[in-house]
């Protein structure tokens, strides 16, 4: 009876913990939003590591020339098509760029 009383003094000092139940956004990566400025290819060029990134982007533009403003978007499309992302223009030489998983109303 020795052992059976030990183990059940040893069963009553067990601590039953609850489930913790964890969020849903908690275990999701956060989404970045970055506001962007670009002056030239370059840049442009390391935008695009953001768009690959999952990022939500606001590009404003600063390129004077319209020919290496069309090359830089070219670029910012051929990247978010690669990827499922969106790309829409707005204002003088803005752009939104969003993830797949976010949907873009235009």
């Amino acid at each position: 009876m020795g052992l059976i009383h030990d183990l059940m003094d040893d069963l009553k000092k067990i601590k039953i913990r609850k489930p913790q139940e964890v969020p849903v956004e908690a275990t999701q990566a956060p989404l970045n939003f970055r506001i962007e400025t670009i002056k030239n290819i370059q840049d442009a060029e390391k935008i695009v590591e953001h768009i690959k990134q999952g990022d939500i982007l606001l590009v404003r533009s600063k390129i004077p020339s319209m020919e290496e403003y069309k090359n830089a978007v070219k670029i910012l499309k051929d990247a978010c098509t690669e990827v499922n992302s969106e790309i829409v223009g707005f204002g003088e030489n803005n752009l939104i760029i969003t993830p797949a998983n976010i949907n873009l109303i235009k």
